[in-house]
């Protein structure tokens, strides 16, 4: 296989968060835990007669008809992590959590519509630049725990998070090359899953695709290396939930001096 998804996948997501956490801000969970468990019994089903590439290919081609979807686990990039539980849809609404070491934010999104919150450390990461320090632990302690209606930038910075779905797509809908095997079938939540693994010197990429309906990829995994990851992917089509929070417990900044 051509890809390694969950690289390719954790430097959109990374993209997104660190631009958020360290670029773009300013004051203006689960399923994840899905496990692979011992081989199912083997069936007679449609991928029993395809090689691993035509398997792969399938998936490819399931994925880009999807127009939303749960996206679990942890991965890394570049020497940085990005945990993630987030429901995107091709519409750019989300609801979830995304993190990096700088911190981690919950939001929701609707349209143009943002709400976000997070803990200190991540208010901290945001307010320290170009504000004094007393002011930004007065913006931090303001903010920590608390649901926030952003301002106009604060709230367009954030929502880019919501914004990756098309390219989170494009990265699950790899070409396979020959290279993948087909190992025992294994569950995903409870779905039976084909498994294909192509190994290299330095590590293992697995993939898991379902067996039951739609052939979409349920869980990629890169062990070893420079990249490790675990993604699973989850809620294909489901609508996401964009309830916004009680207004009672949502702190609109541009009301404040």
């Amino acid at each position: 296989m051509k890809h390694h998804i969950t690289h390719r996948a954790a430097t959109a997501l990374l993209c997104a968060a660190t631009t958020v956490i360290i670029t773009g801000c300013s004051p203006d969970g689960t399923e994840a835990d899905t496990e692979s468990t011992a081989s199912t019994a083997r069936t007679t089903h449609p991928f029993d007669s395809m090689t691993p590439e035509q398997i792969g290919n399938q998936a490819s081609d399931a994925v880009k008809n999807v127009t939303s979807m749960r996206v679990t686990g942890k991965a890394s990039s570049d020497g940085r992590q990005v945990e993630v539980d987030l429901t995107m849809d091709v519409r750019g609404s989300c609801n979830g959590t995304i993190g990096t070491s700088q911190g981690t934010v919950q939001i929701i999104k609707s349209d143009s519509l943002v709400y976000a919150k997070a803990k200190e450390d991540f208010w901290r990461a945001t307010f320290n630049r170009g504000m004094a320090a007393e002011q930004a632990e007065e913006m931090v302690a303001l903010f920590t725990g608390r649901w926030i209606k952003p301002p106009k930038m604060m709230s367009e910075t954030l929502g880019r998070i919501c914004d990756g779905f098309d390219t989170l797509i494009e990265t699950m809908s790899p070409a396979y090359d020959g290279n993948a095997t087909r190992e025992a079938d294994a569950t995903v939540g409870g779905r039976p899953a084909a498994v294909l693994t192509e190994r290299t010197t330095t590590e293992t990429t697995t993939v898991y695709i379902a067996k039951e309906g739609k052939p979409y990829l349920l869980r990629t995994k890169v062990a070893g290396g420079n990249e490790p990851g675990d993604l699973t992917f989850t809620d294909h089509d489901k609508p996401v939930d964009t309830t916004p929070p009680p207004a009672d417990q949502i702190l609109d900044p541009t009301t404040l001096r």
